[in-house]
């Protein structure tokens, strides 16, 4: 069940990965709109990300990052989650786990998520 489960959710990214690369969010009226924005008026920490991903997909990076700076923290990151949890086995994704789910590390990245909230929107970065 565990197998099929990976399965499902490698499945699922590659079909989210293909629909942003084929389909730009810009130019699209039914991608998702963020739920923050819409009720708030302020930028999520998220918001721009469905955008950026379409960059990063055709080589733009400076569009990506123009798009949502706190990527450059964020992907790398949850890069390493996915690898730690869903693709590596036995001591390699023990030690990668030790390093990812590090009380510190997800402290750091919790503090930088909400201080990018915050200045994102009173710096209208």
């Amino acid at each position: 069940m565990i197998r099929n489960k990976r399965w499902l959710i490698a499945a699922v990214i590659v079909a989210i990965g293909l629909l942003l690369f084929i389909f730009d969010p810009v130019q699209t009226q039914w991608s998702p709109k963020c739920v923050v924005k819409a009720a708030t008026g302020y930028d999520c920490p998220g918001c721009g990300f469905q955008r950026a991903a379409h960059a990063v997909l055709h080589g733009q990076f400076m569009d990506a990052v123009h798009y949502n700076l706190f990527l450059l923290v964020a992907l790398p990151y949850l890069f390493l989650l996915v690898l730690s949890d869903w693709l590596l086995r036995g001591k390699a994704q023990a030690q990668l786990k030790r390093f990812t789910h590090h009380r510190y590390w997800l402290w750091t990245y919790l503090v930088l998520f909400f201080t990018w909230w915050i200045l994102r929107n009173l710096l209208g970065l």
